[in-house]
């Protein structure tokens, strides 16, 4: 540096030629330690071999049952000398079930809960996959077509006769923290920025540590409209109190979606979809109405959501009022970066680059007459730098308003906000008051 200050170079000459010197790749990894609040790529490394590690079981469910009523689906886990019930999913209606499992060897099987109450007996339909044959699943290995169709009662009767409801049966299952109706308070310390960023960069920690799952803020109330809300990559449902604040607690209800935002946004959706259906079980919502309001990429996984709801099984005569603050529908570029040069990619990253196949196939399932979309969008930014365009501070108006995006939408609303404080504003709750207001008192 020195010798560089002797033949006339500035000091701001000279950070310019050292900039220049070092490695292109390590400077966008030091940007993108910047952008996502840390750089805990060690940590993250782990999760990836542990996601590496296991494969996705796959099948469809059939039942010819008159009842039609909700099928739990059980996946069991075999070892040399025990068998263990190890995770389980619910089917409102029949059509496809995923588990994600760590090799080994399993028993897929099923029942409708004819009564709903969780707990298997002889009476009800019910049947194995492939007439109870072990599965053997092995590493980044994917098992589908594992078809189902129920049987009559006394046609098969199930070995295996769980009680669901039984806090000893929930305990000994895989990511037994995931919730489903807990009733809590806003300011639950799970709900915490720490907590939230752990769900980003250590996903799989996060469930077996925190769990989240869909949390109720009151008791369940039939007559009210529940208003779940969904955060965004490295969020927490806390950032929603502003809002949640303006609600008619006398008409609505709040429920908050806490996941680990770090996963495939695919798995994210599957994740929001498995919990409202275990909280939907029992809980019949007697005005078939629901809102869905996500802030920044929560809005990729709710439209993933909605899309389940308008293509087969969660209740088609629900209609949705879905709205979405600040989503990056045609992705962030620094996402590409983060996949390109960063040591270790946290998966998000991957449907979060660009126009990339998971934000294509959102529009490929044009929405209902039943979901009235609104789409919210901020411009307090400036310049964006991977663009040129103008921004919210963190996304690009150009991806927030993706043309795709603003078809499907009823209206199109901007806000003088910049990414975090539209969720704060005023202008915002008063908007988002009306709709509420609209849609309840729709027929």
């Amino acid at each position: 540096m020195k010798h560089l200050q002797k033949i006339g170079y500035s000091p701001k000459d000279i950070l310019s030629q050292c900039l220049i010197q070092l490695n292109y790749r390590y400077i966008l990894v030091v940007i993108m330690c910047f952008l996502f609040s840390g750089c805990p790529f060690q940590s993250l490394e782990k999760d990836l071999a542990f996601i590496r590690n296991t494969a996705r079981l796959q099948g469809t469910i059939v039942n010819p049952s008159p009842h039609q009523k909700p099928i739990i689906v059980l996946a069991y886990q075999l070892f040399e000398s025990d068998k263990k019930l190890v995770t389980y999913s619910v089917q409102h209606r029949p059509g496809t079930f995923t588990f994600i499992r760590s090799p080994g060897r399993y028993l897929i099987a099923a029942f409708e809960d004819a009564n709903e109450d969780w707990a298997y007996q002889p009476t009800e339909y019910a049947g194995y996959v492939g007439n109870g044959s072990i599965i053997t699943v092995k590493p980044g290995e994917d098992i589908v077509h594992l078809d189902l169709t129920l049987k009559h009662p006394e046609e098969v009767t199930l070995a295996e006769a769980p009680d669901l409801a039984s806090p000893a049966i929930k305990a000994q299952l895989d990511f037994s923290k995931i919730q489903a109706g807990e009733i809590v308070a806003i300011g639950d310390l799970r709900f915490s920025q720490k907590n939230g960023k752990q769900g980003l960069w250590e996903p799989v920690q996060f469930l077996r540590e925190v769990g989240g799952g869909v949390f109720f803020l009151e008791p369940f109330d039939p007559q009210k409209i529940p208003v779940v809300f969904v955060h965004g990559a490295g969020g927490n449902p806390s950032e929603w109190s502003s809002l949640i604040d303006h609600l008619d607690r006398t008409r609505y209800q709040p429920w908050v979606f806490y996941y680990p935002s770090g996963l495939r946004l695919n798995l994210c959706a599957e994740f929001l979809v498995k919990t409202l259906r275990k909280v939907l079980v029992g809980n019949t919502l007697n005005n078939e109405k629901i809102v869905v309001i996500a802030h920044s990429m929560g809005g990729l996984v709710s439209r993933s959501l909605v899309n389940m709801i308008v293509e087969k099984d969660v209740e088609q005569k629900i209609r949705v009022l879905f709205l979405t603050i600040s989503t990056p529908w045609g992705g962030h570029e620094a996402a590409q970066m983060g996949v390109d040069y960063a040591p270790a990619v946290i998966p998000s990253w991957i449907d979060m680059i660009p126009n990339s196949p998971y934000q294509q196939a959102l529009f490929q399932t044009p929405l209902s007459s039943q979901i009235d979309y609104y789409l919210f969008f901020g411009f307090k930014g400036g310049r964006n730098p991977f663009t040129g365009g103008n921004d919210d501070g963190t996304v690009s108006l150009a991806s927030q308003l993706k043309p795709e995006a603003q078809d499907a939408a009823l209206k199109t609303i901007g806000f003088n906000e910049d990414h975090v404080s539209i969720l704060r504003s005023p202008s915002v709750a008063e908007k988002f008051v009306t709709l509420l207001t609209t849609f309840a008192n729709r027929e």
